[in-house]
């Protein structure tokens, strides 16, 4: 009994010291806070940060960190975050443990292993998270901490934008397309062209709820010629552009009157610069004699065209065009054309000529802000269609959607991006007769490396082979996977026995054929890469390391064991027996 007592007053003893022990240690993982303020900003924005809970000694030092990653507290920056931005760098603690200061919103995640390896552009609408570290203290034989002890969340905001004018410039009266993305949502717009507001002439009056609008505004017909300012407001949000006013196109005939068929010199100033240029006689297209075909740097031409033959004697209109950009003069026809008599007139049959008709290629506005990758959408937009007619666009020939125009010819096409291959393509919006085109770009970013997780370096594996890897995601999704497997470590094409592409999940199984092609006790190799729906693929990963498991086979010395075994248990059973039964008898 007493030494029970003394065993019992031993153990108290123990686990008081045991919490002596442990106490000390407790405030040293006080909880850390992190505050930021605005949480949400665009690049390049000012974000303060403030907060507590260290003990701080003399001279003690936090870091913060912004990365498309999550880790929790006491995980590591360089391992659990492998891609990131080091946005402070030694802020120093108050006595109390506080500490406080800004940081600018990068552009690029490009530090750590998989930041240097596939940096990461800071997207609008994305959340990203900022850790700060444990506190450091600056001395010749330490570095800054790497483990992680706050973290909160910073999304980064959809910036408003207005697209540049199309056109941008052009005389008193010029129809301008004015574009815009990000606004508010659902939300009027109202138009000022310096302090004069504007009503649309077609096109939205309010954002979509996408806060994408497209519109057709004109420049007011007593506009002086100078720079002038286009502004643009929803709700909170206004955006300006600037339109200049050139002096509107003037033409002088010489002549201005003579017989049908005569020659016709046509001078032009303050058209469009390095445009086509086309002429009409009445309604009909004519076809240039000689001289310039299309206007100047300066916006300016000389050119002769021939009055038709079939003209009647009377007044005319002779109508320039360039672009956008129309003028017309009077001629006056005096007298039937000048013709030699000949001895034997031929005999003609009239005949009658159906107008040529000559498909109009129209101004296509495009707005891919939330389109340039495979999913996304992109919002496109002309007027000059044929009134209430049906448009069908395409993207390099392939048909993509249709819509019907209003009644002033205006359409406005919002559409899914198909899987398409990365980089530039065509959009074709027509109705038939008239056609308007644009050219759009698709993403071109790699997707990240899938980091292996199955089999380990080195591992033996039992068939079927199983190989497993981290998930990718892409903002052109869905994300794929290509898996190879080598007998060497730098996958030369004889020394490949499998190569699958198109995996859907991140883990593969291999077939009964496929595991035929591996034998046990050889090494092999093993890497993969994710390939996006715009077909970008990220780099392959290193090369894994595996040997299959050597199947059991019942030959040999295990079968004789066996056998030897199996005879032994016979002889001594029946020796037992024997036995048993000789006592008995």
């Amino acid at each position: 009994m007493k030494h029970i007592k003394i065993y019992r007053i031993l153990g108290v003893l123990l686990i008081l010291s045991l919490l002596l022990m442990v106490l000390p240690i407790t405030p040293a993982f006080a909880a850390i806070t992190l505050v930021i303020s605005p949480i949400e900003g665009q690049v390049g924005d000012s974000i303060s940060y403030s907060g507590s809970g260290y003990s701080a000694p003399v001279e003690s030092y936090v870091d913060l960190y912004i990365s498309d990653q999550l880790a929790n507290e006491f995980n590591l920056i360089d391992s659990q975050v492998t891609r990131y931005y080091r946005v402070v760098y030694g802020c120093i603690l108050s006595d109390n443990g506080s500490y406080s200061g800004t940081f600018a919103i990068p552009t690029t995640l490009n530090q750590g292993t998989l930041g240097t390896a596939s940096p990461h552009t800071i997207v609008a609408g994305g959340t990203y998270y900022v850790y700060v570290t444990e506190k450091y203290v600056y001395t010749v034989n330490t570095t800054s901490s790497k483990v992680i002890r706050a973290r909160t969340t910073l999304t980064i905001a959809q910036g408003a934008t207005l697209d540049p004018l199309s056109p941008a410039s052009g005389p008193a009266g010029t129809p301008v397309l004015v574009t815009g993305s990000n606004f508010p949502a659902s939300t009027a717009l109202v138009f000022k062209f310096d302090t004069t507001t504007l009503t649309p002439t077609s096109g939205h009056t309010s954002t979509l709820s996408t806060g994408l609008f497209l519109s057709y505004i004109a420049i007011p017909s007593n506009a002086t010629v100078g720079t002038h300012t286009i502004n643009v407001t929803a709700g909170t949000v206004s955006l300006s552009k600037t339109f200049t006013v050139t002096a509107s196109p003037t033409i002088t005939l010489s002549p201005t009157e003579g017989a049908a068929g005569s020659t016709v010199t046509i001078t032009g100033s303050s058209f469009p610069a390095s445009t086509a240029l086309a002429f009409q006689f009445d309604a009909t297209a004519i076809t240039i004699t000689s001289g310039d075909t299309s206007t100047s740097i300066s916006g300016t031409f000389y050119t002769i065209i021939t009055v038709p033959s079939s003209a009647g004697v009377g007044t005319h209109t002779i109508t320039a065009l360039a672009g956008t950009a129309t003028k017309s003069a009077t001629f006056i026809v005096t007298s039937a054309p000048t013709t030699t008599p000949t001895t034997t007139p031929p005999t003609t049959t009239p005949t009658t000529t159906p107008p040529t008709t000559t498909p109009t290629t129209l101004p296509l506005s495009i707005d891919q802000e939330e389109g340039d990758y495979v999913g996304g959408t992109i919002s496109i937009g002309a007027s000059g269609f044929i009134p209430n007619s049906t448009i069908t666009v395409t993207i390099d020939g392939a048909n993509i959607t249709q819509k019907d125009t209003d009644a002033s010819g205006f359409v406005v096409i919002t559409f899914k991006v198909p899987a398409i291959q990365y980089g530039e393509h065509t959009i074709i919006a027509t109705d038939g007769t008239n056609i308007a085109s644009a050219n759009f770009t698709i993403e071109s970013t790699s997707p990240e490396v899938p980091q292996p997780l199955t089999p380990a370096m080195g591992e033996a594996i039992s068939s079927p082979a199983f190989f497993n890897w981290d998930d990718v995601t892409d903002i052109s999704a869905p994300v794929t996977y290509n898996l190879q497997i080598a007998t060497s470590d730098t996958f030369d094409a004889e020394t490949i026995l499998i190569d699958i592409t198109g995996i859907a999940i991140s883990e593969y199984t291999l077939t009964e054929m496929e595991q035929l092609k591996l034998s046990a006790e050889i090494t092999y190799y093993w890497r993969e890469k994710a390939v996006d729906a715009a077909l970008n693929e990220s780099i392959w990963t290193g090369a894994g390391e595996f040997t299959m498991v050597k199947p059991f086979e019942f030959i040999g010395w295990p079968l004789y064991l066996t056998i030897g075994l199996g005879g032994l248990i016979l002889f001594l059973l029946g020796l037992w027996v024997g036995r048993r039964t000789a006592f008995y008898y």
